[in-house]
């Protein structure tokens, strides 16, 4: 067998590995492209643009159709609906063909690509040997199998668009972006449509307003959408569908007839062979891949919809840039998120980015951001071209007008969620939008408008803001205070009495181990340390230093008092308990059995602090929180207590640190404290 070798193999001839080839070779490398079906992948063949064209082609009927009602000259035009698109997918296939990427200098070769060692392939019968691999072999239909449901009746994206005439009745199972696309496309072109939703809400990826203005376009166009639906069997071109509830019981049944059944419920990763002999991890989503899109082999990439995230046409190509990038660096230049536009392509088209409203307030807390609405009604281009059901919904940080998500359903949604993505991207707020000249009349006024919308009920709503914000940063601002007043002081007694720091430290030393005070004024900086930020811990080991052993007993006292001060502030603060961000993933444990929770953190050393103010802001009851406080903190600070009793002082100050400073008794009983604390840990996830 022949061998040959490359700089890079790219697997798949798709969006992402047209780009990481072109790429790889215009930064000098060597590349070989390994495609399996055809050049253009998915997209290019059975997806973006042949559905696009379809959807194109069946407005254009639609609109014909309403203004000079159904002609003759209508039907040919409708007929030509499936034609029309083999001829868009050829057009631009022209641009992707083997010969045109070796004029680049790029190696084609059509096969499967098999792993089958190290830094090796082999396609049909010959190996080739790489330094780094993109693997981008895309998805395939998820399959659905269906009691009674024959092949030949089956349409997926992969053959839906070779047909020759359009299905007079066309039941769609899925009412993802596909579906809904094809769904109104075929329904636009006369087939009478039914839609299968297996969710309760019609378009449910999308905001609630947006799904119910898409809902009423779909209904109103003829198309039958069957919520909480679940195909059974089918009977010949009999469908038997089950209507449920919430709970999932069956409510009734309904029969529906059909011609051609269209199967839209998701895409499986197409994965290579062989990857198991390179160390490659999968799952059922994809490929594993790490920030940078590396799999577990750090030598092989994997991107697009083989991957394990953002299954996009868009994201495949950006991602295939910054790989050239990150190769091309030798890693030094990172990949780097960003955020991520989704269209949906029907009439009008549905555009988001960012967070949804919900996710936003879960995030930030409802007080902090802010929903802005402007129907489509309030532009004048809009009204004009008679085209107002749209929507913009902006959700925007409170103050700042920072944009942090942004939904569309209109005309030109696909091209405004651009200038949203680029205002998102380079930190461009709504102040900044309205701001700004658009051309008049155009869609993107829209934009300026959500931009006076803020600004207006930004101004009216100033007072509770700023009172808020101000609330949010109070403990910043009390400790602030107290560490400039600290200093001030520190200054002051320096200059009265004309010592330096260093002999302030030795009397504020000696004043602390020496009379009754020290323990008292100790225990009192360790109950305000949350509001000054000071480490709990240095405070505990510094307790060892200056009263030994006896340091356990006054940090004990000193510890509950600040945890009660810190739970207290945090129950202050708390507005949202759905999620703190500050115990995310532990807040139904924390509710559901809160001194296990609480003293399981306690004896794994989870940060201090983070668990008292957490414990606040959601809520939990305090005699159970300061219970297991008072217990679990128990080893934690005996540990860190016995650090700072093994240090002498008198010897740190003659000589430094050096053996004779360290008594290396307490040293290990600090060790064995903290050993038993991990121990003690794992015994309540056993109770």
């Amino acid at each position: 067998m022949q061998a040959h070798t490359f700089d890079a193999v790219v697997i798949g001839a798709g969006s992402g590995g047209l780009t990481t080839a072109v790429g790889l070779t215009k930064v000098g490398k060597k590349v070989l492209l390994v495609e399996r079906e055809h050049i253009g992948g998915e997209c290019t063949n059975s997806g973006c643009i042949p559905s696009k064209a379809l959807l194109h082609h069946a407005k254009q009927y639609a609109l014909a159709a309403k203004i000079s009602g159904l002609t003759e000259k209508n039907e040919q035009y409708r007929q030509k609906a499936f034609s029309y698109v083999a001829t868009k997918i050829q057009e631009i296939l022209a641009d992707e063909t083997a010969d045109h990427f070796a004029k680049l200098g790029i190696t084609v070769v059509m096969g499967e690509a098999v792993f089958t060692g190290k830094r090796v392939i082999r396609v049909g019968e010959t190996t080739y040997h790489f330094k780094k691999a993109i693997i981008a072999t895309g998805s395939s239909p998820r399959q659905l199998p269906i009691e009674g449901l024959h092949t030949d009746r089956i349409l997926t994206n992969q053959n839906l668009f070779s047909q020759t005439e359009i299905p007079a009745r066309t039941l769609i199972i899925g009412a993802g972006p596909i579906g809904m696309e094809m769904g109104q496309a075929l329904a636009l072109l006369g087939s009478q449509v039914t839609l299968i939703n297996n969710h309760s809400r019609f378009a449910k990826l999308e905001d609630e307003a947006v799904s119910s203005i898409i809902t009423k376009i779909f209904l109103d166009i003829g198309i039958t959408i069957l919520n909480n639906a679940e195909v059974k069997k089918v009977t010949g071109q009999n469908a038997l569908i089950e209507l449920k509830n919430e709970t999932g019981a069956v409510l009734k049944t309904e029969v529906v007839t059909f011609d051609k059944v269209l199967i839209a419920v998701g895409r499986v990763a197409n994965i290579p062979r062989g990857l198991d002999t390179v160390g490659v991890k999968t799952t059922p989503f994809g490929i594993t891949i790490d920030g940078n899109w590396r799999t577990t082999n750090k030598d092989i990439y994997a991107l697009g919809d083989v991957s394990a995230r953002m299954k996009f046409t868009h994201v495949a190509d950006d991602i295939g840039r910054q790989v050239v990038t990150h190769i091309a660096s030798k890693g030094l230049i990172s990949v780097k998120e960003k955020a991520i536009p989704k269209v949906t392509y029907t009439e009008p088209e549905i555009a988001q980015v960012g967070l949804s409203w919900e996710e936003a307030q879960e995030q930030y807390s409802e007080k902090s951001v802010r929903r802005i609405e402007v129907s489509f009604a309030a532009n004048d281009r809009a009204r004009t071209d008679d085209d107002t059901s749209g929507l913009l919904i902006i959700i925007a940080k409170r103050l700042s007008g920072t944009i942090l998500g942004a939904h569309i359903v209109g005309p030109r949604a696909g091209e405004l969620i651009s200038t949203l993505t680029l205002a998102m991207e380079n930190n461009i707020s709504l102040y900044r939008l309205r701001s700004t000249i658009f051309a008049y009349p155009t869609y993107s006024l829209i934009l300026k408008k959500a931009g006076d919308y803020f600004l207006a009920t930004q101004i009216a709503s100033l007072k509770e803001d700023l009172l808020n914000l101000g609330k949010k940063a109070a403990p910043k601002i009390c400790a602030a205070s107290i560490w400039i007043g600290a200093l001030l002081w520190l200054y002051q007694v320096k200059v009265v009495s004309g010592l330096s720091f260093s002999e302030i430290a030795l009397s504020l030393f000696t004043f602390i181990t020496s009379t009754a005070w020290g323990p008292l004024l100790y225990i009192l900086a360790y109950t305000i340390r949350p509001l000054t930020f000071f480490p709990g811990t240095a405070l505990t080991i510094l307790s060892g230093v200056f009263f030994g052993l006896w340091g356990i007993l006054y940090t004990i006292i000193g510890a509950n008092f600040s945890a009660t001060l810190a739970y207290t502030v945090g129950r202050f603060f708390s507005t949202n308990t759905k999620n703190t961000g500050l115990l995310k993933g532990s807040i139904e444990l924390l509710q559901k059995n809160p001194f296990m929770a609480i003293l399981t953190m306690r004896l794994t050393f989870f940060p201090y602090d983070v668990v008292n103010y957490g414990a606040g802001l959601v809520r939990v009851p305090f005699t159970p929180f300061i219970l297991a406080t008072i217990v679990g903190t128990l080893l934690g600070i005996a540990t860190f207590v016995a650090i700072g009793a093994a240090i002498s002082v008198e010897e740190f100050i003659k000589n430094g640190i050096t053996a004779d400073a360290i008594d290396t008794r307490f040293i290990i009983f600090s060790v064995i404290i903290f050993i038993a604390s991990h121990v003690a840990a794992k015994l309540p996830k056993k109770v």
